[in-house]
């Protein structure tokens, strides 16, 4: 009888605690009872909402690949660029010039996704260094482009030399690429590649896949209403069986491009001191 009668104590002791408690939460209620778990938005990273870079995705992508599909192959490339030696300093000079990239940009018309992504897959680590290929500068002009854009390139003057006016070029050279296929995942993929290879490919990939035939850059309007009248994005086209073919002959991870400057924009966006 004695215990009974001491758990009854308890029980009616507990009882009172529990009872305190529930009035304490109410009156004072704890910070974390106010937390809520917000979910990552659909696209590059959890710290964009439904915005630029979610939108590239999906036009690189196209409508046809699921959204987990084109997340997966950004995150593989985005881990594989952050690990390369180089990868840190390529940021510092994303970093440093980032005002004037995203003001050119704007200016252009060209993504900021767009243009911050290409420059810090292209910089290397240096304001001013050269290519084997003979690209120089922040966003890596060959002479022949440089010289197509108005940049002074010969023995005694290199104005790729300059962050801006390389910045300026290379926006300008972006914009370009845009207007011949108006499609910022090919534009993308052309500043790399070559206006002539991605039309090319594009002219396979309508020949194989609608049964086509396009004149390619002698017909740039009739390819641009083609590839916007059938949704050819970058992903659709690099997935042909066709173009993969052709783009076997291309050098230096060509058809993977696209994805790095995806990549590269998902990282630079996600590192500290970026806005």
């Amino acid at each position: 009888m004695q215990i009974i009668n001491v758990l009854v104590a308890k029980i009616y002791i507990l009882r009172n605690y529990f009872i305190l408690g529930a009035l304490l939460l109410v009156i004072f209620p704890l910070p974390f009872a106010q937390l809520r778990i917000v979910l990552p938005q659909a696209g590059l990273s959890g710290r964009e909402d439904a915005g630029e870079s979610t939108s590239l995705v999906a036009a690189f992508f196209g409508e046809e690949t699921p959204e987990n599909v084109a997340n997966s192959i950004v995150k593989e490339r985005a881990e594989f660029i952050s690990t390369r030696g180089a990868y840190p300093a390529s940021l510092k000079v994303i970093q440093k010039h980032e005002d004037t990239i995203r003001q050119k940009a704007e200016q252009y018309g060209v993504p900021a996704d767009v243009a911050l992504g290409v420059g810090l897959l292209e910089n290397g680590g240096s304001e001013t260094a050269k290519s084997t290929a003979g690209a120089l500068g922040i966003f890596q002009l060959m002479p022949s482009t440089a010289r197509n854009l108005g940049l002074t390139v010969n023995s005694k003057v290199d104005q790729r030399k300059d962050p801006a006016t390389n910045i300026d070029a290379g926006m300008r050279y972006l914009k370009s690429n845009y207007q011949i296929f108006g499609d910022w995942g090919l534009a993308t993929w052309a500043y790399h590649a070559g206006e002539g290879n991605v039309a090319k490919a594009v002219k396979l990939y309508f020949q194989e896949k609608h049964d086509v035939k396009l004149a390619g850059l002698k017909d740039a309007d009739q390819m641009k209403r083609h590839i916007e009248k059938n949704d050819a994005s970058v992903h659709n086209v690099l997935s042909n069986s066709a173009v993969k073919k052709f783009t076997k002959k291309l050098h230096d991870d060509s058809t993977g491009y696209p994805y790095k400057v995806l990549a590269t924009a998902k990282l630079f966006k996600n590192s500290p001191n970026s806005r």
